[in-house]
């Protein structure tokens, strides 16, 4: 799915118009693009690899979808810089806030979660990243000196948002909290197809 995700992008077709269509056929399975990681299908694969390589196997299909999926943060964060640079917003020094750090909606777990590879790949074009997850523990240290883990967003302070996990506390935000957390030159991109279409500039 991530890289069908990316074939559309590149066609310039809306990945979530397509999956409704064919969510229309009787045995279509919905699937859907983000961040994979976790401790199931983010690291089990590869003990499977690891031994089919001892055997003298290359298991060429595996790997690739694996090596996709490991380089969707960076991908998605350079999407969101581009988004930004259409709209002559400066990235060094913007402001940007991620909505969720957990590897999954709904839960506490933080384990190998892809979120911290966006942040890594936007602190290195000198953005400040603010991260807000109501489900973890702000003194957490996970994102080691790349990113502040905030409580509460600030007020009226960023340039751009990405929501990377659909917690239902992010499925209900509306126009009028994104203005209070955002400035009015803004671009926000929604990884998980939650957030009213009309106010997103970028989807996965």
């Amino acid at each position: 799915m991530n890289e069908l995700a990316i074939i559309f992008n590149h066609l310039e077709i809306d990945t979530e118009e397509v999956l409704e269509a064919a969510g229309t056929k009787w045995n279509f399975l919905p699937f859907r693009p983000g961040l994979v990681g976790g401790h199931c299908i983010g690291i089990d694969p590869y003990y499977l690899t690891y031994r089919a390589q001892a055997v003298g196997y290359i298991p060429d299909v595996i790997l690739a979808g694996r090596r996709i999926n490991s380089n969707m943060g960076t991908y998605v964060a350079d999407e969101l810089v581009k988004a930004m640079l259409r709209k002559r917003l400066h990235v060094a020094g913007a402001k940007i806030l991620i909505l969720g750090l957990t590897f999954k909606e709904n839960c506490r777990d933080v384990r190998n979660t892809r979120v911290v590879d966006i942040v890594g790949a936007l602190s290195k074009y000198g953005a400040q990243v603010d991260v807000y997850d109501p489900w973890v523990d702000p003194t957490i240290e996970l994102l080691e000196g790349t990113a502040k883990l905030v409580a509460q967003p600030e007020t009226q302070a960023y340039d751009a948002l990405l929501l990377a996990v659909a917690h239902d506390e992010f499925r209900t935000l509306d126009e009028a909290q994104l203005n209070q957390w955002m400035r009015s030159d803004r671009v926000i991109y929604d990884l998980k197809y939650v957030l009213p279409r009309a106010l997103v500039d970028v989807r996965l």
